[in-house]
């Protein structure tokens, strides 16, 4: 069974209804099935094989999602790009990739794109908006001749579907490749929580397409007849809007978008939030005052999931009921990333090898059907994270006695700021190259909006003098802007170890000594 075909049986079952929406259009089910199979012929005509790559560089919106099908049912793999990257970072993925054709969405990412040096060896370039001699129009990758889907040649449930990139500590990205098999195990787990989206009710997704929570969520919905609505930008107003006009919603978020709606929306205690089921929020943990606020204003259930690119959904889930727990005298529980979801494994190793006991802190392992298949063309990283079917997450915590897992410190560095993933090596091979810097170091420090941030501890050159205004200009023009760090600290030499190595653990101590966590 293939996920495409999931969607092609609501085609058939409730083809009037609406399948994606945004505030201003909407597609049923029978129109997305048969622009999804005019695109998927339309793909192929141009001259593309099973198995080739299609990079998506686009925010959200109806063709998307279509984008993702149409290649799932011509066999081929889907690149999707985060627009927030920089062009020397878009080029390099593309390049890393394989990429053989690139979409492009409004003409802002398709200027971004252009810069690309990776862009001189593609044929095949596409624009959702404005064309030009460069750019041809997407409109025409749609088949006119058709509107059943192409029998692929490649299309068993162990091939890869998405090759979706995450940022590796090296600071170079590594394409995580996943497919039929890993998304319809996260469709199948997922189903296991209570209330999940059903045919007509309305899941809104304002988190981004290119990150693997907004993906996973979308196809699952769509799975299950569900209306999905995509939104280009997080909107607190229009999120509040979209609620309060449905007549049954759910909506996923992370932490800092929650807290955007309770701050920015006026009178948010006046709108009338009964139409909303239930918030599914992760990438980082909600602090028990903002949970408090925001189950007062909502009146719905919150649902946090644990997951990484990796496993290609959550697989560890702290439950409605396990919220509701933790605010009537239990609000250890807000810590915990949940417990494993039905077909997920988990232990934690300790260094030496062997298995944690409960309260013992060790790097969490997990098992499942829904695990990546590996790293693009680095069968090195890919045997060193996947041993013996057990992914490595790099996440280093314990379980208690009743199955909860919770997180004390990263084994690696990576910051996770407002749902972004931030990995310091990135922006230290930048700040490097700054003619005043002769050492950094970037760390993970507590922030009240985005749950943490980055902090770039700079050793200057002697008789050199530089700004925090000047770093951030600096690194804004070579980095992601989400990536940039508005915070800085100079010090005289970095704490090392004898070997040479920075000594992070040190130089965050004095941010999170009033935490018991080490990360946010």
């Amino acid at each position: 069974m293939y996920i495409q075909e999931m969607i092609e049986f609501n085609a058939r079952e409730y083809s009037d209804h609406i399948a994606l929406r945004t505030p201003s259009q909407s597609l049923s089910y029978g129109e997305l099935e048969q622009r999804c199979n005019q695109l998927a012929n339309g793909l192929l005509a141009s001259g593309l094989q099973a198995g080739d790559r299609v990079a998506l560089l686009s925010k959200n919106n109806l063709a998307y999602l279509q984008v993702v099908i149409a290649c799932m049912k011509a066999g081929l793999i889907l690149v999707p790009l985060n627009y927030r990257l920089a062009p020397a970072e878009l080029s390099y993925i593309l390049t890393d990739s394989d990429a053989a054709m690139l979409i492009v969405g409004d003409n802002e990412l398709r200027d971004a794109a252009s810069k690309c040096e990776a862009i001189a060896t593609l044929d095949r370039c596409f624009s959702l908006s404005e064309t030009n001699a460069d750019w041809r129009a997407f409109e025409e990758l749609f088949s006119a001749n058709t509107t059943r889907p192409p029998r692929s040649t490649l299309n068993a449930e162990n091939n890869d579907v998405i090759q979706m990139y995450t940022s590796g500590t090296t600071g170079y990205p590594k394409g995580v490749l996943f497919g039929h098999r890993q998304l319809l195990s996260a469709y199948v787990m997922t189903a296991q929580v209570p209330e999940r989206c059903q045919v007509g009710h309305l899941g809104i997704m304002p988190l981004p397409l290119f990150h693997v929570a907004g993906m996973a969520a979308s196809l699952v919905w769509l799975c299950g007849g569900a209306i999905v609505e995509v939104t280009d930008d997080f909107n607190p107003l229009q999120l509040v809007q979209s609620i309060v006009g449905s007549t049954s919603c759910d909506t996923v978020l992370v932490p800092a978008m929650i807290q955007a709606v309770l701050a920015f929306v006026p009178n948010i205690e006046s709108y009338d939030f009964s139409p909303l089921q239930r918030i599914t929020y992760g990438a980082s943990p909600i602090s028990m005052p903002i949970l408090q606020q925001a189950m007062e204003v909502f009146g719905c259930d919150f649902v946090q999931g644990f997951g990484m690119t990796e496993l290609s959904c959550m697989v560890l889930c702290l439950q409605a009921s396990d919220h509701r727990r933790a605010l009537a005298g239990n609000p250890q529980l807000l810590r915990s990333c949940g417990r494993p979801l039905p077909g997920a494994e988990l232990k934690v190793l300790k260094d030496n090898g062997e298995e944690a006991a409960p309260g013992e802190t060790g790097e969490l392992l997990i098992r499942s059907a829904t695990v990546m298949s590996g790293y693009w063309k680095q069968p090195e990283k890919t045997a060193a994270t996947l041993v013996d079917g057990w992914l490595h997450t790099g996440d280093a915590g314990y379980v208690d006695e009743d199955g909860f897992f919770y997180i004390r410190d990263r084994l690696k560095d990576m910051i996770v700021s407002g749902g972004e993933n931030i990995y310091p090596a990135e922006i230290e091979n930048t700040l490097f190259s700054h003619p005043a810097i002769q050492d950094v170091a970037v760390i993970a420090v507590p922030d009240e909006k985005f749950g943490e941030a980055a902090l770039a501890v700079c050793v200057l050159k002697p008789d050199t003098t530089v700004t925090d205004e000047d770093l951030v200009a600096f690194c804004r023009e070579r980095l992601a802007g989400y990536k940039t760090p508005r915070r800085y600290a100079f010090v005289d030499e970095l704490p090392r170890n004898p070997s040479g190595k920075v000594l992070k653990r040190v130089l965050r101590e004095p941010y999170w000594q009033d935490s018991d966590r080490q990360v946010g």
